[in-house]
């Protein structure tokens, strides 16, 4: 009678199923926090887009000031065709100080502000953008 004799070596060969469980565990939890992480970055590229957006639409606006825009104390707002973003330019006068009456000019200083708004993700946005115009004295 033939009797097989393994030897404790021979026995090891490979690896157990608690050894292979732990590696696609591990590996899980890997893959899971990488997807995590790429969903997250192009979540803030596509805001970073979204902003930058909103960055032209406001100078666009702000450049129409004095040309499209008449400068004098008002507020004007629109939508930019064929999206989702508002815009509104606002302009007060800036009172400089007493002795700016002594001077004969015909213009004043105004203080522009532009506010583009819209919704992204269910959260509402906006960008300001502020600068100085000068229109004529009312």
């Amino acid at each position: 009678m033939d009797v097989l004799v393994c030897s404790k070596s021979s026995r090891q060969q490979g690896f157990t199923l608690l050894e292979i469980m732990v590696a696609f565990v591990i590996m899980g939890l890997v893959v899971g926090t990488l997807l995590q992480l790429f969903g997250s970055a192009m979540r803030s590229v596509a805001l970073a887009d979204e902003y930058s957006f909103a960055v032209q639409v406001a100078e666009s606006r702000m450049e129409a000031v004095g040309s499209e825009i008449k400068v004098e104390k008002t507020t004007v707002s629109g939508q930019e065709e064929g999206t989702a973003y508002k815009w509104a330019v606002a302009m007060q006068p800036i009172e400089l100080d007493e002795k700016q009456e002594e001077f004969s000019l015909s213009i004043e200083p105004y203080q522009v502000t532009v506010i583009v708004s819209w919704n992204s993700e269910g959260k509402q946005r906006q960008f300001t953008l502020t600068s100085l115009r000068f229109g004529e004295k009312s």
